[in-house]
């Protein structure tokens, strides 16, 4: 199952495709959707020098730190997706690449680091659960010009029953 939705992050994550990998019997289950509650965005952000990496993280939880190579002017904020549709009272995985590029305007970002959470994931009596994914934003350094403008990307996001 593939299900499609976009969103726009600056050092904008424009979409995700989900790809449900369902190790139930499909009769057994109503059809899974996930859907974006609140897109995962790195924020608006400026660099202050091109020659030296610039870094934006989400951490656990939901917070943010960024390095001196950044001026930030959006606060980031973790992704948070919700799973209706899947088996009642079932655990189950999120699964993402180990990294991503976002392209623009200008040089590329690449986004790393990701995490899910939390740890342990299962649908409630309804098969119903939310899940949010983190991580990190760098710059690549070494004197790449960063345009203004949107940045985006697409990646697999698989989510496993």
């Amino acid at each position: 199952m593939k299900l499609f939705f976009s969103g726009n992050l600056v050092a904008r994550l424009a979409s995700i495709l989900f790809t449900g990998c369902l190790l139930l019997p499909l009769p057994a289950l109503a059809q899974v959707t996930i859907t974006p509650v609140t897109d995962l965005s790195f924020g608006v952000i400026a660099i202050r020098d091109y020659s030296a990496v610039g870094r934006v993280t989400i951490n656990s939880g939901g917070s943010f730190t960024y390095n001196s190579n950044i001026w930030l002017h959006e606060n980031p904020q973790r992704g948070e997706y919700r799973v209706d549709g899947g088996p009642p009272n079932t655990v189950y995985t999120v699964t993402v690449p180990p990294s991503a590029t976002l392209t623009g305007p200008g040089g590329s970002f690449i986004l790393d680091n990701f995490a899910i959470e939390p740890a342990v994931l299962i649908t409630d009596a309804s098969g119903v659960d939310t899940f949010y994914i983190i991580g990190r934003l760098q710059t690549q350094g070494g004197g790449i010009n960063y345009g203004d403008g949107d940045y985006d990307t697409t990646f697999t996001v698989t989510v496993n029953f």
